[in-house]
């Protein structure tokens, strides 16, 4: 079976934009290498059911978010611009048919309307404030804006230790419900719900390199546990970035960023608790970024200094990852999506 990406990421040294490629399950090969949207930083983006792109896009002195349609060979649609910096963060919810993004650089979460020709209209913003602990802390840095399983909007933030929950109306405007505070120092960078059990969460924090075990009910979320996510006698730099959970809920993977690494756990029936499975090395330097296939049976992990991509074949019974190869070349990776 050929599989359809996308990869973006920076354009500071030869990426020029966002790759298109082909991965091929049978062969584990990646082919048909080719840019797609040529744009600067495109460090994240999302693809809806209707086979739009809504990507991150810095022009000059704004940043926001770009729309293009895949079908017509990635024709501009029109932008929602923002003064400074563009965010980091993009989400489509497509029941309520709203984008959300998360500026890390001027700690606003806006929420945008898809029009009926796919444009986008800003809603509502949320200014975030406050700071913890780190010296990288000294302001809030929302990193993930996240539609919950009951369509509350879920807000991590970096740079305070918080995680928020936001009610929305259907006008795509947010009301403040709720703060958990994470451990102090932590940094929730983005989470994902147990898809068998939406009362659960999972929250990767950047500079603990942990992962919370969280309670979710009525917008309130609470700590069941944490886990490390590097070895006892590791004693380099790292900072933790992307987390994954497979469709049927019984595996949770995440990545390391200097240690780069993938790191694996089982999750208990009851989905409160981890059981550390294994800590594979990407063979590549710093995967900010990963996906697993649609067959579930792969994980593709593109790397933002190395300029590869590295394929990890997937045992759907046990969870466990084997490196196949790093053969592709692409730039700056810090985003990969699959698409129909």
């Amino acid at each position: 079976m050929k599989e359809k990406l996308l990869i973006g990421g920076y354009t500071r040294q030869t990426s020029q934009g966002i790759y298109q490629m082909l991965f091929d399950t049978q062969s584990t090969t990646i082919s048909n290498i080719k840019l797609a949207v040529p744009l600067q930083g495109p460090t994240y983006f999302a693809v809806s059911n209707d086979d739009v792109l809504y990507s991150i896009i810095q022009d000059g002195e704004q940043g926001g978010i770009a729309a293009y349609d895949i079908n017509a060979d990635f024709q501009f649609l029109g932008s929602a611009l923002q003064p400074k910096d563009s965010p980091a963060y993009v989400e489509i919810a497509e029941q309520k048919q709203l984008v959300f993004s998360a500026n890390f650089h001027t700690g606003i979460v806006t929420i945008h309307k898809i029009n009926p020709d796919k444009t986008l209209t800003i809603t509502d913003q949320i200014q975030l404030t406050g700071h913890s602990v780190k010296a990288e802390q000294e302001a809030s840095h929302p990193h993930m804006a996240h539609l919950a399983p009951d369509d509350q909007l879920i807000v991590c933030d970096y740079g305070t230790d918080k995680i928020s929950t936001y009610q929305l109306n259907d006008d795509g405007q947010a009301h403040l419900q709720a703060e958990f505070q994470a451990p102090a120092g932590s940094a929730p960078r983005h989470l994902v719900f147990n898809p068998q059990n939406p009362q659960l969460a999972y929250c990767i924090c950047e500079l603990s390199s942990q992962v919370l075990v969280l309670n979710y009910l009525n917008g309130q979320f609470s700590l069941v546990q944490a886990y490390n996510l590097l070895p006892a006698n590791y004693l380099g730099e790292n900072t933790a970035a992307a987390i994954r959970i497979s469709a049927d809920g019984q595996y949770l993977y995440t990545s390391n960023r200097g240690h780069n690494s993938i790191v694996s756990f089982r999750i208990a029936a009851d989905g409160q608790k981890l059981e550390h499975l294994q800590t594979i090395k990407t063979q590549g330097d710093f995967p900010r970024d990963f996906s697993l296939d649609p067959s579930g049976q792969f994980i593709l992990v593109p790397h933002q200094k190395s300029n590869d991509v590295s394929i990890l074949r997937r045992n759907l019974d046990s969870g466990q990852l084997t490196f196949v190869n790093n053969e592709a070349t692409v730039p700056e990776g810090t985003c990969l999506k699959f698409f129909k």
